[in-house]
């Protein structure tokens, strides 16, 4: 078994340091730090630093491609690259000193033709076999309809592959229809996907950790039964809820003094994957639990760090090993007196 990870939008992280965010002032930065970004990129990231190779396949704009490039292979990644028309959006990243908060700026980015999409399809379906895994990661470029992605989970079935997806709120809608193996949303991208509506501004931060486990749970149960084979709904501090085949499983987060949550899901994803494919070389079976409890030692990990992706396999095994108490089951017929207790939609 192989992964292949496929980031369709990629973006330059271009991370500012700022004293505070003052809306309509004029700001002088700190410091400024370009780097090549993107889920995908941040999977790779944390893929390379537990000793697993980690290949990428990148559209890149051709106005932007040499210096992308060159910003990849300076941080020792593999990746494969397809050309399309256009630029590479840029990530606006503002860190503030005088608060630790962060906020996220991001490009919508350059639009894509269908024609264009169909060599990256074309080439993701040469990268990829029997067996293998396709993580999927981020946002489409715009000019894409949301069945493009559609398409793509049809190719890596009929290679005999799986595909992991976390993506923008419209196209993991479409993606339901056709059987993703696993999804991996944050609450408010899973609560968006589920309305059909968008999500441009993300923040259930003032939520408690009770509200948020219970909309979390009833989130990922709702993706399976849309058509997900397995939903993962990542809650920030909170934990993680994970849903299969009627029932959902909680796993709280590790506590730790964050810096930084830019990538948190993306080292998610990445320990998650880790775990998946270490498991499928000794011939093992994946065990989910282990799984998602790696992925989020993982995502603590990346908390502690500016650069999104940027952590360390001796980090992540000191997280381990004082893990959080065991999980809570809650099977599918308990759902609806979930949602009458709580107040939540059912």
């Amino acid at each position: 078994m192989s992964t292949l990870i496929l980031n369709p939008n990629p973006v330059f992280d271009r991370t500012i340091g700022i004293v505070e965010m003052v809306p309509g002032a004029v700001i002088r930065t700190l410091s400024v730090e370009v780097t090549a970004g993107g889920k995908g990129i941040n999977v790779a990231r944390v893929l390379r630093a537990l000793g697993e190779p980690a290949p990428l396949l990148i559209p890149v704009g051709a106005d932007d491609r040499d210096r992308y490039e060159s910003l990849l292979r300076h941080e020792g990644a593999s990746f494969t690259t397809t050309e399309v028309p256009g630029g590479v959006r840029t990530a606006s990243i503002y860190l503030e000193q005088a608060s630790n908060r962060v906020t996220v700026v991001n490009d919508a980015g350059t639009p894509m033709a269908e024609a264009d999409w169909s060599r990256v399809r074309s080439a993701a379906r040469d990268l990829i076999g029997r067996g293998d895994v396709l993580l999927c990661m981020g946002s489409f470029p715009p000019g894409l309809s949301p069945e493009a992605l559609g398409a793509l989970i049809d190719d890596v079935h009929e290679a005999g592959a799986e595909i992991l997806l976390d993506t923008a709120p419209q196209f993991l809608a479409a993606a339901l229809r056709h059987g993703p193996d696993v999804v991996t949303p944050n609450l408010d991208e899973a609560e968006a996907t589920l309305a059909a509506a968008t999500s441009h501004v993300m923040d259930t931060e003032e939520l408690t950790h009770d509200a948020t486990r219970t909309r979390a749970e009833i989130a990922a149960l709702d993706l399976c039964e849309a058509g997900a084979r397995r939903a993962l709904v990542t809650a920030g501090s909170a934990g993680i809820a994970m849903a299969h085949a009627g029932a959902v499983t909680w796993i709280p987060a590790f506590v730790i003094d964050s810096v930084s949550t830019v990538g948190a899901g993306d080292s998610f994803v990445a320990g998650l994957a880790h775990t998946w494919t270490t498991a499928a070389a000794g011939g093992e079976g994946i065990d989910w639990r282990r799984a998602v409890v790696f992925g989020a030692a993982a995502a603590a990990a990346s908390c502690e760090q500016v650069r999104a992706g940027g952590v360390s396999a001796d980090r992540i095994d000191e997280l381990l090993a004082s893990l959080p108490s065991s999980p809570s089951a809650l099977s599918s017929d308990a759902r609806r007196e979930l949602a009458s207790t709580t107040g939540a939609t059912p």
